[in-house]
């Protein structure tokens, strides 16, 4: 067995339809996909630095793990994505994601790839020997499924017990992983946002393009992210099968009105699924072969996908603005800001900001609709902010003190 040098230090949003997670400053996004298998699918070893390189390409793994039902193969992410089996991911509005299946297959497969690439850059023999990695992790829940209890019982299905995954490099070829996660930390998810907008990974008001638009539209010369320190916002965080409504004030989250709805892009996108695979002349089609073509641009089916959702992207819209105004109303309109952010924003854009706007001058209210290459990141990024803000350390030594006045 060979051990990393360092502690890896890593933040991962489990999303409903893409993973991402921050370590040493590198942003890494795969589609929150699972395919179980029970063969291998190479027919040759993989050419090991390449493999290293581009893991994510081919992210297939053996996962045992006292976190999970069984011991099986999976496909991960883009692999899953581009493979023949059938897909598992979590259904939308339907499974808590703190007893979920998928987000600790996910989480697992992608840490043990970071940790090869890690090791391999270290020189070890990834081949020869065990790879051994200690691991702190900070993660989240969406707020209505965020407590005390629903917190603990998601970290500590990592902090439990030794986690094994081996990384399929080929037919025969392959790397075996121990995790190690020392420590975990669950926030729900709207708290991190905040961090991320005020400050920068190196603890400084955040300043930049993200705020152009807001700061041209209510004309703040100069401006930093310390504009939002303090403030009562109303989160509008659209996902691909919910759509969160808390209320922060400052850094601390409104328990009594943490509130969401199983509204989001990928229910537009099933209602679309049958015509879909028809204009394009193919058996089936599921949703996030669809979601990844309307996220896409450049696909040669992204024009003709668009026009398919349009309807469906305009009822979602409307079903969050009607849940957004009844939040105000919660209130009584005493919000500082609304800031809309997540995947599903983006698409949502042109048929909920018009709106939006309209009703948040009416009861003097700023609007900040995160912009487009932003709004998928926000939640990560506040995540990794805590390692570097002192606030894992904190909660971590916190945590420390507790388990040993209890033994």
């Amino acid at each position: 067995m060979e051990t990393l040098k360092e502690t890896i230090k890593i933040a991962i949003d489990s999303g409903n339809s893409e993973t991402a997670f921050i370590e040493s400053g590198e942003l890494i996004r795969q589609p929150s996909t699972v395919v179980e298998e029970y063969d291998i699918p190479f027919y040759e070893d993989l050419n090991l630095p390449d493999a290293v390189e581009n893991i994510y390409k081919h992210l297939v793994v053996s996962i045992d793990s006292p976190a999970l039902e069984r011991f099986s193969t999976y496909f991960i992410g883009e692999y899953a994505i581009e493979s023949q089996g059938y897909y598992s991911n979590t259904e939308l509005g339907q499974t808590a994601k703190h007893t979920s299946e998928v987000p600790v297959q996910m989480a697992l497969g992608l840490v043990a790839a970071r940790v090869l690439q890690k090791a391999y850059k270290e020189g070890m023999d990834v081949t020869q020997k065990e790879i051994n990695a200690t691991i702190n992790l900070t993660t989240g829940l969406p707020v209505r499924e965020y407590n005390s209890e629903s917190a603990a019982h998601f970290a500590n299905r990592f902090m439990k017990g030794f986690h094994y995954v081996t990384i399929h490099l080929g037919k025969e070829q392959k790397v075996r992983v121990k995790l190690d996660f020392e420590f975990v930390k669950v926030f729900p998810e709207a708290v991190p946002v905040v961090f991320s907008l005020v400050f920068n990974p190196d603890n400084k008001a955040r300043k930049g393009s993200i705020f152009k638009e807001f700061q041209e539209k209510y004309g703040y010369n100069p401006f930093d992210g310390k504009h939002f320190a303090g403030k009562r916002i109303l989160h509008i965080d659209i996902g691909d099968g919910t759509t969160e409504f808390p209320i922060t004030e400052g850094f601390n989250p409104d328990h009594r009105n943490a509130k969401g709805e199983n509204y989001g892009i990928g229910h537009a996108v099933e209602n679309i699924l049958e015509d879909y695979a028809k204009l394009v002349k193919i058996d089936s089609a599921q949703r996030q072969d669809v979601s990844r073509v309307l996220k896409d641009k450049t696909h040669k089916f992204h024009g003709r996908a668009m026009n398919l959702v349009k309807l469906q992207l305009r009822k979602q819209a409307d079903q969050i603005m009607r849940y957004a105004l009844r939040q105000l109303n919660t209130v009584q309109n005493n919000i500082d800001v609304i800031v809309v952010y997540g995947g599903g924003s983006i698409l949502l854009k042109p048929y909920l900001y018009n709106i939006l706007e309209e009703k948040c001058e009416e009861r003097e209210i700023e609007l900040f609709y995160v912009p487009e290459e932003n709004a998928s990141t926000l939640f990560v990024e506040g995540l990794n902010n805590t390692f570097y803000n002192g606030l894992f350390n904190k909660l971590k030594e916190s945590a420390e003190q507790k388990a040993s006045l209890t033994k």
